[in-house]
């Protein structure tokens, strides 16, 4: 009789063993179980989440803390990255000036991280193609030093793209410009990795600008 009391016992624990996992199967607990913010950071062991475990993309600068930002704002832009930004300057040349007294001007942009090389007169850019008027205006005319700059900045104000190494600065509007060029913001041949300039001429006196957008891309 005893031995017939721990089978049944013992069947007992196995019929329940048995619908304990089935009821725990696999695919009757997943992702839809899991209500937002229910998992949070205390929940999860040290090192249980690795790198291979956050997909591409899934990370926004939004998701940093700002120690976390501070600390990447050291760093040199990554290669083969663009960034990107706007430059210009709106100025009056009061009428009876004349340029050989006050007829120039400039903007002045800064980069959000380090570029990895300095950059010098040669490295930015300026492209006028993207320039439209918005009514009497007058595009803006580039500095013999841009020559090459209309070729080798091939994008739009819209989108701005650079070949590594260098700004480019797409006009987007302006009137009453002239010898437009991008230089750097240290004198003489000197390359600073933290910003960069664009200056002009004003024809006559009257309202001077330039409105523009920028690209760079690290080397």
């Amino acid at each position: 009789m005893r031995s017939k009391v721990i089978s049944i016992v013992a069947i007992s624990a196995a019929l329940l063993s048995i619908g304990i996992t089935r009821a725990a199967g696999s695919g009757t607990f997943n992702g839809a179980n899991i209500q937002d913010f229910t998992i949070t950071a205390n929940k999860l062991a040290t090192g249980s989440v690795g790198t291979r475990a956050v997909a591409n993309g899934s990370l926004l600068w939004t998701d940093l803390n700002a120690a976390t930002i501070k600390a990447l704002q050291v760093f040199g832009i990554r290669s083969g990255a663009t960034i990107r930004g706007v430059i210009g300057g709106d100025y009056e040349v009061p009428t009876g000036t004349t340029c050989a007294d006050n007829c120039d001007f400039g903007g002045y942009a800064s980069l959000p991280f380090p570029a990895p090389a300095g950059l010098g007169d040669n490295d930015v850019l300026v492209d006028n193609q993207s320039w439209t008027t918005s009514g009497g205006q007058t595009r803006p005319a580039l500095d013999a030093s841009e020559s090459a700059s209309n070729a080798a900045c091939n994008g739009t104000a819209n989108y701005p793209k650079a070949p590594p190494g260098k700004v480019c600065i797409y006009i987007a509007g302006g009137d009453n410009a002239v010898d437009v060029k991008g230089v750097s913001v240290m004198p003489g041949t000197g390359k600073s990795p933290y910003g960069f300039k664009i200056v002009w001429v004003a024809a006559g006196p009257e309202d001077t600008f330039i409105d523009a957008t920028w690209a760079y891309t690290a080397p």
